[in-house]
């Protein structure tokens, strides 16, 4: 297990990790599993294939002949999750992909960590979440050079000024 330290404002952060960098796979969960705004409404409806527009039509089109037997809630999920696809870039698409399918590769008991990973972080008061955010921004801030060489040494005392 990696540990680093920051500091900022007065503030030592440790934070630990294994080798994988899961911050950004957490962010991808949290995109997937938290309501949008639009997700509330109209859940108990059905959305019919027809309605949808053809923009999510296409980014759907490998459901179409199982949407009427998808429950209303996984109907409107999916529509929402192509109307953000559809929003990305071309770069944005590319990163999701590779870290979608990073995430088929893991193994079930990896993925249950991650989650629980998940479920920790949303319990943590919003300050201490902001400061993991933050400290992360930091870290990813920097040359790779010092962020491979923090990565290695797991007791390096990184220390990142505010900006």
């Amino acid at each position: 297990m990696k540990t680093w330290s920051f500091s900022r404002n007065g503030k030592t952060l440790k934070v630990k990790k294994k080798t994988n960098n899961l911050v950004p796979l957490l962010f991808l969960l949290a995109l997937i599993f938290t309501a949008s705004p639009g997700m509330g409404q109209d859940q108990e409806n059905s959305i019919k294939w027809d309605e949808l527009h053809s923009e999510e039509k296409k980014t759907l089109a490998a459901l179409q002949d199982k949407w009427d037997a998808l429950s209303p809630e996984k109907q409107n999920r999916l529509n929402s999750g192509a109307k953000k696809w559809n929003t990305m870039s071309p770069e944005q698409q590319k990163i999701l992909k590779q870290k979608i399918q990073t995430w088929k590769q893991k193994t079930p008991d990896q993925k249950l960590k991650i989650r629980n990973q998940f479920e920790q972080f949303q319990s943590l008061p919003e300050t201490e979440k902001q400061s993991l955010r933050d400290a992360y921004k930091d870290f990813k801030s920097l040359p790779p050079e010092k962020q491979a060489s923090m990565m290695l040494d797991p007791t390096s005392k990184g220390s990142i000024e505010p900006r």
